[in-house]
């Protein structure tokens, strides 16, 4: 943000750190509104840390669909509330993605995940429902939006430690706001970029950026894409119409640690062997769940993406 950008301290109350020891300070004051973390430097600079569709929900939510409208909506309510300038405020790493309704548990891809571009799939996080595949530039986030919000519904639940009246009725507004808009079986697809390069060579620099029509498209391609990287083992494969050869081979495909061990050439050769006996005896799970995306892309169309920022500044 720019350095003359005035903290909205009649909005929220600000911080200096001291040191205890010394009882110096460092001149970095930081504050929150609503869940976006403002921090201004010594230097002037301004750094906001949030997910703009939270801030939307006016809640820790983001299962629901953010479309473009909403984003705009957003923007404005932050330019108005807290004198962000959307202009001006220069992106440093920014996720986006889609939620998509699959016929059947999540889990069961989830749980099948391979790798992305070479790059195995991790389990970050307990449980099942989150699994990732981190690059230098970006990672690729594949999820259950349902598990992880039901997760939260429990502890809501369980959670007797409520510190003061304000804190319940923000556990009962975000209790209410997940039970009228969480769907079940939702599938969550996204690509958390690390680097701006990707999204600086589309012409995403500042925030603003995202409201160009232009935009819609590039990222639309962007999100597929990166989608039909991703290299899974289809649980609907029906090993009834196999040969023994080719059983036996599906053995080691479906087992993450024989592609970490092939070289590249071998991995491209047994990549595209596997995907041939994918798409002969299963029903292409894949493929439904990319047309789905596709589907829930044009439905929106111009809304289609799902868009909050970590850090712009």
């Amino acid at each position: 943000m720019d350095k003359n950008y005035e903290l909205p301290t009649d909005k929220t109350d600000f911080t200096i750190c001291v040191n205890n020891e010394t009882g110096e300070t460092d001149n970095k004051k930081e504050g929150e509104y609503f869940r976006m973390q403002i921090i201004k430097y010594a230097s002037g600079r301004v750094m906001v840390k949030g997910s703009v569709h939270k801030f939307f929900n006016r809640a820790d939510f983001n299962g629901n669909d953010f479309d473009m409208k909403n984003f705009s909506t957003a923007l404005q309510d932050l330019e108005t509330e807290i004198g962000l300038q959307p202009e001006y405020c220069r992106l440093e790493n920014i996720e986006i993605g889609v939620n998509i309704q699959l016929p059947f548990d999540p889990n069961k891809l989830l749980q099948n995940l391979l790798f992305h571009r070479s790059v195995e799939f991790n389990k970050t996080i307990s449980g099942s429902f989150y699994y990732q595949s981190a690059k230098t530039e970006y990672i690729i986030k594949i999820y259950n939006k349902t598990a992880q919000y039901e997760k939260k519904l429990k502890k809501i639940a369980q959670n007797s430690n409520v510190k003061n009246k304000y804190e319940q009725e923000e556990a009962n507004f975000l209790k209410s706001t997940i039970e009228k808009q969480l769907q079940p079986n939702t599938l969550r697809f996204e690509i958390k970029f690390l680097k701006m390069n990707v999204l600086n060579d589309l012409g995403i620099v500042y925030l603003s950026d995202f409201l160009k029509p232009e935009m819609a498209e590039p990222l639309k391609d962007l999100l597929l894409k990166e989608f039909q990287e991703v290299c899974l083992y289809d649980y609907t494969m029906d090993e009834t119409g196999m040969r023994m050869q080719e059983i036996n081979k599906l053995k080691d495909y479906r087992n993450p640690n024989y592609w970490v061990n092939l070289n590249k050439k071998d991995k491209y050769y047994h990549k595209k062997r596997f995907e041939k006996m994918t798409l002969k005896y299963s029903q292409n799970i894949k493929a439904n769940v990319s047309e789905l995306i596709k589907q829930k892309m044009e439905k929106l169309t111009a809304k289609n993406l799902d868009f909050f920022t970590n850090n712009f500044s």
